[in-house]
């Protein structure tokens, strides 16, 4: 009965991990708040007082008023010994008891790959996310990524999931009431609108704090095969996230960095440490969690032919001064490319329309 399982995630002095203990040992939540207390002392060992408040039912008025809740609201509340309950995350040895889902994504896909990192994302980290997650998608459409809705990598992945036609979940620090960061609302809206969901196993009673964010983290590491680290300092939320991962005995992945970039200290010395498999491409992400692809798509073919030839002089001539890697100058390309500060910018905003390029912040170019 659900309304047993809220009311056992509510009790104050019953984390997840003697949740677990005491499912274990009576199966149901339903058959633990029917036993005695001296039935759930002797087979569980828990504290006397602890059992006497399951006895008593003390969180039962409040769980049937989540239970309402979330009927009210469309959100699935999902209880571990539920089939739907997701098989990965119930392999980790503190996963929750339930938790509650906005969206109708089936939690069992075959694919789910989780993607963290710095809320401080550059440009380099930007490119390769949606480079990356655009590039797994051509070659396993079915993988879901996961991420935990913050500023940065996770946004950036979340949107490069949908851009590429993925299915996304966001896993976040709060109850479903609202989503924090609120700018980030629309994009929750969209992941569930199109197939994904968001995640959470805080109730609507909650108050969150820091440490909720620490046990986010272990629903983004359970819930996937493997995590990808896009872009890390040298301590920060997402290499928490991996040391969980690893924990779990899943797949570390880092993106490598400039050496001397803040933002790539973290990734560097993850592969430095062998703590993370160094991934530069979709591709070797698929070889790394031994998924079986697609075959990926074919470069140089006629269409890209006929976008080229449709490029004038000029731009071929601008175009072929910008590279993928690193971004170049407004100035730079003035001076190597011998057009002037006025004719530049036209033939920019034309390669920017064809989708040649892209212009980053402070008069830079890249492809």
């Amino acid at each position: 009965m659900l309304i047993d399982d809220i009311a056992l995630t509510m009790h104050p002095e019953i984390g997840s991990k003697t949740a677990i203990h005491l499912l274990e040992h009576f199966g149901t939540a339903e058959a633990l708040f029917a036993a005695g207390e001296e039935e759930i002392v002797e087979r569980t060992q828990l504290k006397a007082s602890i059992a006497r408040s399951l006895c008593r039912r003390e969180f039962h008025e409040r769980a049937a008023e989540e239970t309402a809740f979330v009927e009210r609201h469309r959100i699935r509340a999902v209880c571990s010994t539920s089939e739907e309950y997701p098989r990965r995350l119930k392999e980790c040895p503190d996963y929750p008891h339930v938790l509650y889902v906005s969206g109708g994504i089936d939690l069992n896909a075959a694919h789910w790959l989780s993607v963290v990192g710095t809320r401080r994302i550059t440009p380099y980290g930007s490119r390769l996310c949606e480079r990356l997650v655009g590039e797994i998608a051509e070659r396993c459409p079915d993988t879901v990524v996961v991420s935990g809705l913050a500023y940065g990598v996770d946004i950036a992945a979340h949107r490069a999931a949908m851009n590429a036609g993925l299915k996304t979940v966001g896993v976040v620090a709060h109850p479903l009431t609202r989503i924090y960061p609120s700018r980030h609302t629309e994009s929750a809206r969209r992941m569930v609108h199109e197939g994904g969901a968001v995640v959470s196993e805080f109730h609507s009673g909650c108050r969150c704090d820091k440490k909720s964010f620490v046990r986010r983290n272990r629903i983004i590491a359970g819930l996937s095969e493997g995590t990808l680290i896009v872009e890390s300092a040298a301590k920060g939320g997402s290499l928490i996230t991996a040391d969980m991962a690893d924990g779990y005995h899943r797949t570390v992945m880092a993106l490598p960095g400039r050496v001397g970039d803040p933002c790539s200290e973290g990734t560097n010395a993850l592969i430095k440490s062998l703590k993370a498999q160094m991934v530069c491409s979709g591709q070797d992400i698929a070889d790394t969690l031994g998924w079986t692809v697609s075959a990926p798509p074919k470069t140089g073919s006629g269409t890209d032919d006929a976008a080229a030839a449709s490029l004038t002089p000029a731009q071929h001539n601008i175009l072929r001064l910008i590279g993928t890697d690193a971004p170049v100058s407004l100035e730079e390309l003035g001076l190597r490319g011998g057009l002037s500060l006025q004719e530049l910018a036209g033939v920019l905003l034309e390669l920017e329309f064809s989708g040649a390029v892209r212009s980053l912040p402070g008069n830079l170019y890249i492809r």
